[in-house]
């Protein structure tokens, strides 16, 4: 059944033409040389047979991938349609529950197709955005600086010391370290060490500021040591040096737009279902209902911070302030409203006039400060802030 959807998911939304099928009828082809299989007037391409193929996993691609794989999987193809065939001749989809079935799996399609045209096409970002987003995120696209060592590990200090005056004196570092290092593991190997970024993990050493710190400072190609680390002594020669580099746009660009159309997702719906659904007569009777329930500012407040619907967010700390404005919750709430349109609902006009009423009604409250400081960085990069609290503390300087 897997292989039987996953081939209706290819031929319903991949878009990859297969001749007979999808309304497309191209059975008037005569050049057999283009066909996989064919039963009566239903045929499949080579090509898509190829397309087909590419598209599964692996493990199952390298099974098909051969003239008999192929054969198979034609078989396999044409053994569906007969099934096809025979049920329609059989009046299967008469059936209340066949029919039930169907219906629901149109349905499903319909909606995902939908839901993709108008909610995932239209929240993935402009190229002028993508652009605009990388401008000002370099530092995410930075690469560390990396060096690329070998070194000879030792208990003694003494025996680090003759080993160096051999090198000085002509023999390879790799031949020394292969003979003498006590480091079982990169011994074998010359001393390799691989690469490794400042405070990472280094092969055989582990993770040890003094060992890296000291390397980062070493200039390429030359010996250094005894160096005194936690485990013992080294001597290190640094091969290679990799200086921090951005990565090019290009490189990152698909997973910016990734990254934005997941932010841009949640509001994009909800955007699209209050533009439609007043072509419909409708009624969320359980939201009605809990609406009805009369909760504490405690209870609303924890509510805003678990729902994802932004709007949602907003109207339960609103009612916060408007039902409870004398709450201790009321400052940060009102400050959550300010900060959801900002960073969320994208709405720099409505987010300032929130923090200026923040700074109006609730001057010596904890927010406050939080307020101030988004009046004079709106617009800006906004660092990512889990909580107000987290904010307030940055703020204090804690």
């Amino acid at each position: 059944m897997n292989r039987i959807v996953m081939y209706l998911c290819l031929l319903l939304l991949a878009g990859v033409t297969m001749l007979g099928c999808g309304g497309k009828d191209q059975s008037h082809i005569e050049d057999e040389d283009q066909l996989a299989a064919r039963v009566e007037d239903w045929t499949v391409t080579k090509e898509f047979l190829y397309n087909y193929i590419e598209k599964l996993p692996q493990s199952r691609k390298d099974k098909y991938n051969t003239p008999q794989g192929r054969a198979e999987l034609a078989e396999e193809m044409m053994g569906d349609e007969l099934f096809y065939r025979e049920a329609l001749r059989d009046h299967m989809a008469d059936d209340p529950d066949i029919n039930k079935q169907i219906e629901n799996a149109k349905r499903a399609i319909l909606i995902q197709a939908y839901y993709k045209q108008y909610v995932e096409d239209r929240a993935r970002p402009t190229d002028e955005e993508l652009r605009e987003w990388y401008d000002s995120h370099k530092d995410m696209f930075m690469t560390l600086p990396a060096r690329r060592a070998q070194h000879i590990f030792s208990q003694s200090k003494e025996k680090l010391e003759e080993l160096k005056a051999k090198y000085e004196a002509g023999e390879k570092f790799s031949t020394l370290a292969t003979k003498y290092s006590e480091d079982k593991i990169t011994q074998p190997e010359g001393g390799n060490l691989g690469y490794f970024n400042p405070g990472g993990y280094i092969r055989s050493i582990g993770f040890s500021e003094t060992f890296s710190d000291t390397v980062f400072k070493m200039e390429p190609h030359q010996v250094y040591g005894p160096i005194k680390w936690e485990r013992g002594y080294s001597l290190v020669r640094v091969n290679e040096v990799q200086e921090p580099s951005l990565r090019p746009f290009a490189d990152v660009r698909k997973e910016i737009s990734d990254r934005l159309t997941r932010e841009k997702i949640a509001k994009t719906k909800m955007d699209v279902i209050h533009e439609i659904r007043d072509h419909y007569s409708w009624n969320n009777y359980m939201e009605e209902y809990y609406l009805k329930i009369q909760r504490t500012p405690a209870e609303l407040f924890e509510y805003a911070q678990s729902t994802s619907d932004p709007y949602e967010r907003v109207r339960a700390f609103q009612e916060i302030v408007d039902k409870f404005p004398d709450d201790e919750h009321a400052p940060q709430a009102l400050f959550m409203v300010g900060f959801v349109h900002m960073e969320e609902l994208h709405d720099q006009k409505t987010a300032t006039f929130t923090f200026k009423q923040v700074l109006r009604d609730y001057p010596d409250s904890d927010v406050a400060d939080s307020a101030k400081w988004m009046l004079e960085n709106m617009g800006k990069p906004m660092p990512k802030f889990e909580s107000v609290e987290e904010l307030n503390k940055k703020l204090s300087g804690d």
